[in-house]
Formats: C-alpha cells, structure tokens, sequence
C-alpha cells in the first residue's frame, strides 16, 4: 500500500531508469574480482569520461566477462511526485425516493402466489433501495433489496372502461414517466407477456394491462395503444374509469417481491424503504403502513356466463371456470383446477340487493320458477347475475357479472 505521491515517484523513476540505461558496457575482470556481483554499480573510466554502470550479467570462464548498463543515482532520489486531486464519491442522492406496494395476481405462475411486490424509483439513482418491515416502529427486518430504478410514472388523462380479453385498437392514453423510456413491439412478443404495466384504480387495486405502441410525444411522455386490459384476472380493476395521476407501473426485472407467510396476509405492516447504502434512520427513508392482500391466491372470475329459459319456466346458468395456474395449455380439453375444490357462489340480484344465493361444485345451477316467482313476483324477462368461484383459502374470488 502507497499513497499516490509514493507511487508516482516510483513510477517516474522506470521511467527515467530507462533513459539512463541506454548505454552498454562490455569489459573483462580477473579472477581476483570475485567480490563483484551483478546488480553492483561499478564507476568506469573511458575517454577522459567517468560513468556508473549496474553490473547485469558475469560470465565464468577463468576472466570475468562483464555485461552491465549504465546508471544514473539521481533518478531514484527524486523525492515524491506531485500530489493528486483524490477521487470524490459519488455524491448521494437527496431527498427520498417513490416507492409502490403492489398487489399482483400470478403473471408467470410459477411465483408464489402469496407474494407481494415492490418498487421504487429515484434519480440520481442511488444503487439500490432496501426495504424493510416490522409490526411496530421498531426492529425492523430487511424484507427485499430493488436493485433496479423501476420504470413508472402516472397518467395524464383517464382511462376509461373498454374491451377485456382483447385488443382495443381505439384507445389512446398518455403516460408521463419518472425517467426510463418504453418502446413498442410486435404483436408476437405482445401475446408473448411483453410490455406488461400495471396501473391502479381509485380502490387501490392494481390492475394489469399490456400496450403494443408506445410513441414519444415529449419530454418522458408516451402515448401508448394497442392495449390489453384486465390481463391475469384483474378486469375488475378497469371496471370504472381510473384517474389522471394514477400510478404507472411497468412489470420489468426492477420488480422485487417481498415474501409473506399465509399468516401474514392482509396484516398492516410498517414499512421504511430507503437507499441501501443509508441508515434506516437517516432522513432519506420513507415510512409507509401497508398490508399485502396475497391476490395471487384470489380465484379468477367465471367466464361466458349464459342462461337458457326451460318449458317450466325455470332459468339454466351455465358459465365457463378460469383457473390461476396452467390455464395457457391447447393440448387440454379443460384448464386444470387450481383450487383445492371446485366450488362456486352465484347470486341474484336485483338492482343492489342480493335476492337469492346458491353454492353448487359443478359450473351451472338451475334457478326454478317457483323461487323466481318468490323472489321477483312473476317470472322476470331479464336477471342480474353475479358468479364467483371459491377457494377455501382466499373465500370468493373476482366475480363474472351479466344480465341474462
């Protein structure tokens, strides 16, 4: 270990070493010079001139042949080199950075379903940002570490309900980002899960959608379209119109998820998340109370719920099942069941109140009647209809909603 003014003169020195060593001597010594050994600095005398040379190779053979180069003593008292301007650290950021407690469904399916996730982003970005948890105000624990800025930001205008389960070639929306850039795709890599966000609603759930098209049209503001709501089960979040100023949120690597036992679900937890080369203390960390939901275990809704007048009068429901894991396969003729049974609620409504409930394990019920003539006075020409699938470990899940 040197400091750089030591280390400098020392590399000054080989350099002037090798100027000084750039004349060569040849000559001979007898037998009585064995004390002379290379590296010794021998003076010689040649033309009236006096020279010092470093003595590098001696050959044996009765007279001593010596080969030696010439030297100069000075170069090594030079003294230390200049001093150097010390390299600053780079500056830590100030103030403290966004961070987003996102509750999101399975996107992979091979997550665990009951994880949460989290983001954040800060520019200067400071490295990284840690997150940390406790039940109280102390003893925080270390929960994740983002190693990544996430690219998000929020809308400038709302976006509005639309077709779910396809593209909607119509919509426009405008996204201003926090920094980052999005770029578009082909419509393979779309199907493909590319370009996935999620955005959340006035409720506070987050709902995913992807966008085929992003266009720059200013300063980190794109418009995208070519968009596929209520991806991964989250229809439920577009259902109303969400917001200017909702967070935007691409689902990138800049992802971390944070582990939470099943016991943990739905529990409100203290969170400080800050940059990881910084005290939980400092005032740069951010305290936050959240509760992770766990809605990768949320059953999906039903789908393609229909009904079907008999000659009694009575009304057939019949509705199609989703599942959470797996439901991506062709070779199948039915998803697999994600659940630990197949078990289904299915409400009947009239305007905001729930006229009748039925719990059945197959995907149809039949609705008589007698019970319609109990509930409504006379056999109704239209019903609201609401259908949940069950799981004993989430209760209902997102519903399928539909006039029949």
């Amino acid at each position: 270990m040197l400091d750089d003014e030591q280390a400098a003169a020392i590399a000054d020195a080989w350099l002037f070493e090798t100027w000084a060593a750039r004349e060569r001597a040849s000559f001979i010594l007898p037998p009585s010079k064995l004390a002379i050994e290379p590296s010794d600095v021998v003076a010689l005398l040649h033309n009236g001139r006096r020279s010092l040379f470093r003595i590098r190779e001696i050959g044996d053979r009765g007279p001593r042949e010596i080969e030696a180069l010439s030297v100069d003593p000075a170069i090594y008292r030079l003294g230390e080199g200049a001093r150097r301007e010390a390299q600053k650290n780079r500056r830590d950021p100030s103030g403290q950075p966004t961070g987003f407690f996102l509750d999101l469904p399975l996107l992979r399916g091979d997550e665990p379903a009951h994880a949460g996730y989290f983001a954040a982003t800060q520019w200067p970005w400071p490295g990284a940002i840690a997150l940390f948890r406790s039940p109280s105000d102390a003893g925080y624990v270390l929960q994740a570490i983002v190693q990544a800025p996430a690219i998000a930001g929020e809308l400038l205008e709302p976006l509005l309900p639309g077709p779910v389960g396809r593209r909607d070639k119509r919509t426009r929306i405008r996204v201003q980002l926090y920094h980052g850039e999005l770029s578009s795709v082909d419509q393979l890599r779309l199907f493909a899960g590319a370009n996935a966000a999620a955005v959340r609603n006035s409720s506070g759930d987050w709902g995913v959608f992807q966008f085929q098209f992003a266009e720059l049209i200013g300063p980190k503001t794109y418009e995208l379209f070519g968009l596929l709501r209520g991806q991964a089960g989250t229809e439920v979040a577009f259902e109303n119109e969400i917001p200017p100023g909702a967070p935007f949120v691409l689902l990138n690597q800049a992802l971390a998820r944070v582990d939470i036992g099943f016991d943990e679900i739905g529990l409100p937890f203290n969170w400080r998340y800050g940059p990881a080369n910084q005290n939980i203390g400092h005032p740069n960390y951010v305290l936050e109370r959240h509760a992770y939901r766990g809605i990768g275990l949320r059953p999906l809704s039903p789908v393609h719920l229909r009904g079907m007048r008999t000659i009694d009068g009575s009304l057939e429901l019949r509705w199609i099942r989703r599942t959470r894991i797996g439901g991506d396969s062709w070779e199948v003729n039915e998803v697999p069941l994600a659940e630990g049974d197949e078990l289904y609620e299915v409400e009947i409504l009239d305007g905001g109140s729930v006229k009748r409930t039925f719990a059945t394990n197959i995907p149809n019920v039949i609705y008589t009647a007698q019970e319609q003539i109990q509930d409504f006075g006379v056999l109704p020409s239209s019903i609201a209809v609401r259908v949940y699938q069950v799981s004993r470990v989430w209760g209902r899940g997102a519903p399928c909603s539909a006039v029949v």
